[in-house]
Order: structure tokens, then sequence, then C-alpha cells
């Protein structure tokens, strides 16, 4: 009965990925898209309003635009069926189970492979927030690479190192912080003193190389290196740690089925070592209220809070057999670099900034969870809540677009906002409001939802607006994702967790508000 019921939930978990609407970045995905479809060689080309003001997109988006060109034909073929455009994913979901699967037969063993497989997949961090963006793409290409790379250490074999070298240096193309693939299969061939391996490692800095002289001679700048220089110095180190720390506890549930195995798993020196994750979850809680003292304090939070230091001590304090400790030694610096790219290689954290994380953290605790189906199926439950309540978030503004373009046909209508609200605005033939007011005549539709991040807007807007419609978009699930009173999954600022359960049915998802505008004669 487990079984079907899990195959159940990963099906569930699959159609809402399929048919999920455009979300949140996945409006720049497409953009950038749209660019390499008119021009193949200027992906960047152009201005676009995405944040407080039009700015030109090499410096609005943060991100290489590898996924932009694998995107790009299937736009051409489908035009923006959004099924189509989640179903081209598929081959790099395959990769990234590939991948883990290959990683955990070689280190943990065959019998525990698909387990390792299964907690990944299952993960609320993984398909939840995949939508178009460039994260799990990335992190298939790098974890599909280290495998590779490794099956060539091992075998000595050159088209496995090939195959390595080249998937790694991709997944930087996809996004640049899986660059930290890079120094790892490098770390990985100098544990195994596999000095030879090394001389591959050119074909992986080839593509990041080729991409930046080609922003040189192109643009004049490197755009790793503005993105570097310009937009990392934001929020202090702790604001992204503790967040962070948060989104690890949330994003699995192997914390749970280590009850049983608690003293086993720490091993030798077992007293000093509980005292240490005290301490270490202490730490993490004073932390998390000092840092973000005045701000609201949400119990959900705090909970994922502590399971992720608890999570986090257990992978680095866990024994090892010896002939399995340069392994687990070898995961636990992949974890610790995959945090650190989390934390210096962004400016904010989010769920989708601690993937690299987990497949360490997951390799090296599987074995101690046990096959436990029960315990990975509650996590697969999890994981389909959380993309069902992402889902009912995202669908609002589709669903809005259409209503204002029935409710003001052959009207010209104005648009304020960003995420996926502006993808479908503009699909229907909306126009965005500049900060200026330019081209905004009276008598104009102007359509502001309440919580879409909306840049600056012309500074007499409101003095002018008559309203015409308010529509509050009621919640149909007790789970939030971005509501920001507590859920923050796609930008886990200050106090807020990934999602929280709510039964406050009365407090809406968004609330779309249509005006006129009206200035004086």
């Amino acid at each position: 009965m487990q079984r079907f019921l899990l195959a159940l939930t990963a099906t569930g978990i699959g159609l809402f990925a399929l048919i999920k609407p455009v979300h949140i970045d996945d409006t720049v995905v497409l953009h950038v898209a749209q660019n390499i479809l008119h021009d193949p060689l200027r992906p960047f080309a152009g201005d676009f309003f995405w944040l407080e003001e039009p700015q030109p997109l090499a410096q609005v988006t943060t991100n290489p635009p590898l996924v932009s060109y694998w995107l790009a034909p299937w736009i051409a073929l489908a035009g923006y069926r959004e099924w189509v455009l989640h179903l081209s994913f598929a081959p790099f979901l395959a990769l990234l189970m590939w991948g883990m699967h290959r990683l955990a037969t070689r280190w943990l063993g065959a019998s525990w492979a698909w387990w390792a497989v299964g907690w990944l997949m299952l993960s609320p961090a993984v398909l939840p927030g995949m939508n178009l963006m460039r994260d799990v793409p990335a992190l298939a290409l790098l974890v599909g690479g280290l495998a590779c790379w490794v099956e060539g250490v091992e075998r000595r074999g050159a088209r496995w190192l090939l195959m390595g070298a080249l998937l790694t240096g991709l997944a930087g193309l996809a996004k640049y912080t899986a660059l930290i693939g890079i120094p790892l299969i490098g770390l990985y061939a100098l544990q195994r003193r596999a000095y030879g391996a090394l001389g591959w490692l050119p074909i992986a800095l080839t593509p990041i190389a080729g991409w930046s002289a080609w922003n040189l001679w192109v643009d004049g700048q490197v755009h790793l290196l503005y993105l570097w220089q310009e937009r990392r110095g934001g929020a202090p180190w702790t604001a992204k740690l503790l967040p962070g720390i948060v989104g690890l506890g949330a994003s699995t549930l192997l914390f749970v089925g280590g009850r049983r195995w608690f003293i086993d798993a720490l091993g030798q020196g077992w007293r000093w070592k509980v005292a240490l994750l005290v301490a270490i979850g202490g730490l993490a809680l004073w932390g998390h209220l000092t840092q973000f003292a005045g701000q609201p304090v949400y119990e959900q939070t705090l909970v994922w809070l502590l399971a992720g230091a608890t999570v986090l001590g257990l992978a680095l304090l866990a024994s090892a057999p010896d002939d399995a400790a340069p392994v687990s030694r070898f995961l636990r610096v992949w974890l610790l670099i995959a945090l650190a790219a989390a934390v210096w290689g962004v400016p904010f954290q989010a769920m989708r900034h601690l993937l690299y994380a987990l497949p360490p953290l997951i390799l090296l605790l599987t074995l101690w969870v046990g096959r436990n189906l029960n315990l990975l199926l509650a996590q697969g439950v999890l994981c389909l809540a959380v993309i069902a309540a992402d889902y009912d978030y995202a669908v609002r503004y589709k669903r809005g677009a259409a209503a204002y373009a029935e409710l003001f046909r052959g009207e010209r209508v104005w648009y304020a906002g960003s995420w996926g609200w502006m993808f479908y605005a503009e699909q229907q033939g909306f126009r965005k409001l500049l900060p200026d007011g330019a081209g905004l005549q009276r008598g104009d539709i102007v359509v502001i939802p309440e919580r879409v991040y909306k840049g600056k807007t012309p500074p007499d807007l409101h003095r002018h607006l008559v309203l015409l419609d308010e529509t509050p978009c009621l919640p149909t699930l007790p789970l939030r994702t971005m509501d920001f009173r507590g859920a923050a999954y796609y930008a886990l600022i200050r106090t807020n967790a990934p999602f929280r359960f709510s039964l406050h049915w009365d407090e809406p998802l968004e609330i779309r508000r249509a005006y006129r505008w009206t200035p004086p004669r």
C-alpha cells in the first residue's frame, strides 16, 4: 500500500510540475529566450523593466543564458504552452536522477541508490521550485557531471572524464553558482590521487571562459565579474546563513528518522557530539532572534530552523566506517562549499539557492535513516502540498490577466509588477507602467496587484486613480508559499520560512485591483 501511495504522490507532483503557470523568475528566462530567437548571439540585448526601473538586461539577469538557449527552440516550435516548456526539462530531471543513482550506487551500495534518489526528488526544494528557472537544470548538470567524473576517476576512463568535465562546465553556464562543481571534481581527483584526471579540467573551464570572452567582446565587460562586484554585497552573511538553515530544515524530513539511530550515527564520542548539536541548535536560535530582532517571530520558522541545525549537525558529525571515511570527507566538503555558495554567491536566500547542498546531505544521512518508506511517503506528501499550494498562488496571476483582458476589452490597459504576472499581463497586450508614467492617458485602465513586486511607479499615480475592481484571491489549500507573513519560498528573507501552514481561509493569496486614471484636465 505504501508503494502505491508513494507512486500516486509522485504522479501528483509531476502533474502539478507539468501544468504550473509561468512563475517568479520564469519571466526573465523566457525574455532571454525570446531575445535568442531574434538574435542568437545577443541573449542579453536591450533594456528590461524587472526591478526598480528599466535597465540593460545584462544588469538585471543574474545568471548565464544556457537554459534560455535550451527553451528557445521549444518556444519556436510550440509557443508558450506551459506543459510543453515544462516537459522540455525532462532530460534534466532524468540526468539528475541518473547522477544521484550513480553516486549512491558507488558510495552507498546498489541497494540504497533508489532511496537516495527518492529523498532528493521528493524534496520540497526540488520540483516545487523548478518552474522554468535555471536552478534544477544547473543541479542536474552538476550532479550528472560529478557522477561521470567519479566513474572516470575510479575506472581510469577517458570518456567518463571527458563527459564529467563537459557537464560540470555546462552547469556553470546554467547558473553561475554551479561553478562550484569545477573545484569539486578537481578535489575528488586529488583525493583519489588521480593526478592525470586533472588534465581534463580545462574542458570544464572552457564553457565559462568562452561565455566570458564573448561578454567582453560584445558588451565590454564580463557578466560574471559585473555581478560579483555590483550585486553580491547586499545583506550581511548571517542574514543569508540563518534563513539557509531554515530552508535546509524544510527541504527534507531526514531529521525525523534520526530518533532511532541517533547514538549509533554519532558513534565514538557521542556525548560531546550531542552537546555540540545542542549548542549548534541553541546558537542558531539565538542568532535568528538576534539578527532579526524587531521582526515577527513565526513558530513554524523556528521549527524548521532547529530541524536544519539538527540535520546539518548530524551530516557533519555522524561517524563513518573506515573504508567510507574518504567519501564522507568529500561529501562534507561538498556540503560546506554548497552552503558557502548559497551565502556569499547570491544577493538573498531562497530554497533554490540551497539545492547544491541537498545531494551531499542526503548521501551522508541515507544509510542512517534506513529504508523508511513511511517517512519518505510523508516527505512526498509535503512536497505535493507545497507544489499544489504554489500552483494555487501562481495561477492567480494567469487568471487575473485573462479576467481583466475580458473585462476591459477594447481599452488601453497598463499594469505594474513583475514575476509571472508580468508575463501573463504582456501576453494579454497590457502595457507596463513606467516610473515616469510615459504614455499614460486620461481614462486608461491601470491594474496593480498588491503582493507582486512592483518597482517604481509615477509619484502622483495613486492621487488620480479611481477604483473599478478589487478582487481578493482566497486560498484553496491550508498552505502558503509567498505571503511574506511567514512564507517566502522564493525569497527567504528575515523571519520567513519557505512555506507555512494556515487555517485562515480569509487571508488572500493576492488582491488584484483595477483603476481608471483620471488626472485633472
